[in-house]
């Protein structure tokens, strides 16, 4: 069985604000490197992820479903009451302009412990910068895009490292708990 976890909509929709925040008119594409990158890190450095987003194996590299659900603002998902909530958080631009992203007000922090704030800060430096086919190479060696099926959801078994001597404790803990936890 495949480990996937809860995840917080409201603490997505503040990572992405904060995100918007640090880097005007991030695009799609760069949220989702920045989280994937974010998630993997914290996950082999503290047994779990930032955000916990489904990951789905996609053309351009793992995708998080519910923060680009955010950012399309895919009100089937979301919902009204957090789809006005992503309305008065951010200015979203056109798909043919890859969503450029803006935040209309400072994150809450909140819902970011300091590890999460410190993964995400250094995946955001690591990767707001990089082009598009260097976002896309970075994540087409991991591997956990390469043990995935296409538009399947990717096991966070796989995001693990080899190396990671915490490898099997992490991977145990989150069979243990990753349904019945939320972040």
């Amino acid at each position: 069985m495949e480990i996937q976890f809860n995840t917080n909509t409201d603490k997505v929709i503040e990572i992405i604000v904060w995100l918007a925040d640090k880097e005007p008119n991030i695009d799609i594409y760069h949220v989702a490197k920045i989280l994937f990158y974010a998630d993997k890190r914290h996950l082999n450095k503290y047994g779990r992820p930032v955000t916990g987003d489904t990951y789905i194996k996609m053309e351009y590299g793992p995708a998080p479903s519910l923060a680009l659900d955010i950012i399309r603002r895919n009100a089937i998902v979301l919902g009204p009451q957090k789809t006005t909530k992503i309305k008065t958080a951010l200015e979203i631009g056109s798909e043919e302009e890859y969503y450029p992203i803006k935040s209309k007000r400072k994150a809450d922090i909140s819902y970011l412990s300091v590890s999460d704030l410190k993964f995400l800060e250094e995946s955001r430096k690591d990767f707001a910068k990089k082009s598009f086919s260097e976002l896309v190479q970075f994540t087409y060696k991991e591997k956990c895009y390469i043990k995935s099926q296409f538009k399947n959801a990717i096991d966070y078994r796989f995001f693990v490292d080899d190396n990671n001597m915490n490898k099997i404790e992490i991977i145990n803990d989150m069979e243990a708990l990753s349904q019945n936890v939320q972040f």
